[in-house]
């Protein structure tokens, strides 16, 4: 049921959602005046979800700075599916990266490094319709693992969880079990860092964070920054996303 209704109440908080919900309202609205200011407020609503300058300075505060370096092996690395693949075909063995690919890249990278020995790929198909027939995600992600080096004997699965919660639970009964460990790397998008690192230490487990896929940017003030942006506004829709999914998770202690 949580699932539902988070998913259901993430939709209707987006802000595309809510500025059309506005102008329907303006619509059939009678009150001539309250038209006009609901109106405006969509107008300045959309300019400010799309500002190039204010978004950056909110992803800069949400993302944070760069986590802690890694100065000792981990035995084990976690790294997060959703969205790390686009299209996946077994049969061909061919991947095709998603949005959040580079969570897989940092991953290969730790693993080649030495400072983490297994990759635990954490992550089913998190939709309202179910799991889907076929290959997952996470195989898409083992199989471009494999293909660039890493030791198949290296990398587990656990492609049961739907969300970040699950994620956590499902990884650390895995850390526990079959590694007896309590302490992991967390991989994952520095926008998901938070919420990641927050349900992982409610599970029991000693994280430590290692961000991917950076959507801030350097802060450099220029005329066209000034100007709405869809760039921009894909960021907003992320953070705010994120922010939504936090708040959430706070408020029913899974994070």
């Amino acid at each position: 049921m949580f699932y539902f209704l988070s998913k259901t109440f993430d939709v209707l908080v987006m802000p595309l959602t809510l500025a059309l919900l506005a102008i329907l309202y303006s619509i059939f609205t009678k009150n001539h005046a309250r038209k006009r200011k609901v109106l405006w407020s969509v107008v300045v609503f959309l300019y400010l979800v799309s500002n190039p300058l204010l978004v950056n300075q909110l992803v800069r505060w949400w993302e944070g700075a760069l986590p802690p370096t890694i100065t000792q092996p981990y035995e084990v690395g976690v790294v997060l599916t959703g969205g790390m693949t686009k299209l996946y075909q077994s049969q061909t063995k061919h991947f095709w990266m998603g949005d959040v690919a580079d969570r897989a890249v940092q991953a290969f990278e730790l693993y080649k490094e030495g400072k983490i020995k297994k990759i635990l790929i954490s992550g089913g198909q998190g939709n309202l319709r179910g799991t889907a027939k076929g290959p997952s995600e996470s195989d898409g992600v083992k199989q471009y693992l494999i293909l660039s080096g890493v030791n198949p004997a290296d990398i587990i699965q656990e492609a049961k969880s739907r969300n970040t919660r699950e994620n956590a639970l499902f990884s650390a009964k895995i850390l526990r079990e079959q590694f007896r460990t309590n302490r992991c790397v967390v991989i994952t998008s520095a926008f998901h860092l938070r919420r990641s690192v927050a349900c992982f230490k409610k599970a029991g487990i000693e994280v430590l964070p290692h961000s991917a896929q950076y959507l801030q940017e350097d802060l450099v003030v220029w005329f066209d920054q000034f100007f709405p942006s869809e760039q921009a506004l894909e960021s907003f829709y992320t953070i705010w996303h994120e922010m939504v999914g936090y708040a959430i998770y706070r408020v029913m202690g899974y994070a």
